[in-house]
């Protein structure tokens, strides 16, 4: 994938509809981050759809857009200012973004935590705005 720079504190790449966001390492794309994206967007399905599961656990779509049937439109993929990861820790954190039709203005995030392991999704927030 490639990226382009987005201003001094970021790069961004795309892939179909969505956009990749990865972190500024002293002027340059951070290693650690375009290595995991490569392997995140290599599996970009499964993880969207483990992603949009953890959702369906604590989201009424019904509720939410007014329509239990309405799919979660994954936005992008950020791998910058992730929340989640503790100094030293051994995994890495990134968001996936949804959104809803019909749920004007909501942002459902996923964080993901990827390790030896595997990815596996660890909170999730909505915002309005």
């Amino acid at each position: 994938m490639r990226y382009t720079r987005m201003g001094p504190v970021g790069w961004v790449g795309q892939i179909d509809h969505v956009r990749v966001y990865l972190s500024d390492a002293d002027g340059e794309i951070g290693r650690a981050q375009a290595a995991l994206a490569a392997g995140v967007t290599a599996s970009l399905a499964r993880l969207r759809d483990a992603a949009s599961s953890h959702l369906d656990l604590f989201v009424d779509r019904a509720k939410a857009c007014g329509s239990a049937q309405e799919p979660w439109w994954l936005d992008d993929v950020e791998f910058r200012d992730h929340a989640g990861q503790e100094a030293g820790e051994e995994t890495v954190c990134y968001a996936l973004p949804f959104s809803l039709h019909g749920d004007e203005g909501g942002l459902w995030t996923v964080g993901m935590r990827a390790s030896a392991d595997g990815h596996r999704p660890f909170r999730f927030e909505r915002r309005q705005g």
